[in-house]
């Protein structure tokens, strides 16, 4: 049996996309892989919560719902194309204090094979096993000088829960955010802060099909030729550009999206509720004040940030 746990963070407007990811993760689950999803989420009301309940006729799971405080991330940067949700995996060590190994998935995945062979992997001392951001990876590894010049997509992470928890990993994350200016996202922080201890995964793990660049890839020979062969049976696809439930999707993998979407209870009605989102929701601005002059202590009360006409410090206690 092999214990296959997967974390998700929805806002309300990827609800539909979520629920379509787990049914194809259940769908294609082997007879003895067992499956837990943990559901992270800030502001979901209590009917759409439900409906991460309901995809047992499929394959029985277990399922864990965590709220958080969006508090947590105020000073954080969050562009307009990612929600405040996609912080929280952040949080994912101390979460899951149970579980040394965690998959990460972004909505807008979806999951065509069992993933035990995923789950068998042995990361060492390594933080994250990733795969290479398909479009201007070694441009964005420049712009926040990593040291190992990889930059992957953080869509999909294979999470060392251990190793995160040994390492004090998001006080590490945090300490980079409040003080690089150079950090723009999430997804720049989580390569900072894994810099020189990531697993590269081959590509099939996290395929992005650039459709609307005709597909090519910014890789490097060789795993430009694993990119290709990852291409007729990748293992997860990452729908990034337009979702597969836009109309507008031209992705050769959203008709197979459909048909997992149909497996999801009242999966029409839910998305007409609902709508489709193209974009992130971003966060408001901090307000003045916290902006001119703000002061905070680090959850394991080591540090302290003080920030001073936009600028902050860091202080060790």
């Amino acid at each position: 049996m092999t214990k296959i746990t997967i974390a998700y963070a929805p806002d309300v407007n990827f609800i539909p996309l979520t629920l379509a990811s787990m049914a194809s993760v259940l769908k294609n689950a082997r007879k003895n892989d067992e499956i837990e999803f943990v559901i992270m989420y800030a502001n979901l009301e209590d009917k759409y919560l439900q409906t991460f309940d309901n995809l047992r006729a499929i394959k029985d799971y277990s399922l864990r719902k965590i709220k958080i405080d969006e508090k947590i991330f105020d000073g954080f940067p969050c562009p307009n194309w990612v929600t405040t949700e996609t912080w929280f995996r952040c949080l994912l060590a101390d979460l899951l204090p149970d579980e040394d190994i965690a998959l990460y998935l972004d909505c807008d995945t979806m999951v065509r094979g069992s993933l035990h062979e995923l789950f068998k992997i042995e990361l060492g001392d390594n933080l994250v096993g990733v795969i290479e951001d398909v479009s201007e990876s070694k441009q964005k590894a420049k712009g926040i000088a990593l040291d190992d010049n990889f930059y992957f997509n953080s869509g999909v992470m294979l999470i060392n829960l251990k190793a995160w928890r040994k390492t004090d990993f998001f006080g590490r994350l945090k300490d980079i955010v409040m003080t690089d200016n150079r950090i723009s996202n999430d997804q720049d922080a989580l390569n900072k802060a894994s810099d020189g201890a990531k697993y590269r995964l081959a590509p099939k793990y996290d395929y992005m099909q650039v459709w609307w660049r005709k597909n090519t890839s910014e890789y490097d020979e060789k795993y430009a030729a694993e990119y290709a062969k990852a291409e007729a049976n990748p293992v997860i696809v990452h729908f990034t550009g337009k979702k597969p439930n836009h109309p507008a999707c031209r992705n050769s993998f959203a008709p197979e999206f459909k048909e997992y979407a149909a497996l999801v209870p009242a999966f029409d009605m839910l998305q007409k509720e609902i709508g489709i989102k193209e974009a992130g929701k971003g966060r408001e601005k901090l307000p003045l004040w916290k902006r001119l002059f703000w002061i905070e202590t680090s959850g394991d009360r080591k540090r302290k940030y003080v920030t001073l006409i936009g600028i902050t410090f860091k202080i060790k206690l």
